[in-house]
């Protein structure tokens, strides 16, 4: 299994229901996506919240399935449509669990 986290850091004039509305967005991907097993959003309860203020992590059985699940429609149009008018800036990693 492959965790694919990604770290966020969200513009500060980010309205907070716009916030809401891309948590729903990036949870819908499970179901609409194949590859995904499972997705998580929220926001970082660790002590780099001020740098990195939300995480998601994407389950995928491997490596391959994460490309595809990057390539996605859904994955573009949800990242185009929600993400990117309110990031700053985003991290990504990916670990085998």
């Amino acid at each position: 299994m492959i965790q694919h986290v990604v770290l966020f850091r969200f513009r500060a004039d980010a309205d907070p229901a716009r916030l809401v509305q891309t948590a729903q967005a990036l949870r819908d991907m499970q179901g609409r996506i194949p590859e995904v097993r499972a997705v998580s959003f929220g926001p970082n309860l660790g002590p780099s919240a001020r740098d990195w203020s939300h995480v998601l992590v994407v389950s995928c059985d491997d490596m391959d399935a994460v490309h595809r699940y990057i390539d996605h429609p859904v994955h573009r149009e949800t990242v185009e449509r929600y993400i990117t008018p309110i990031r700053d800036a985003r991290l990504a990693v990916d670990v085998e669990t």
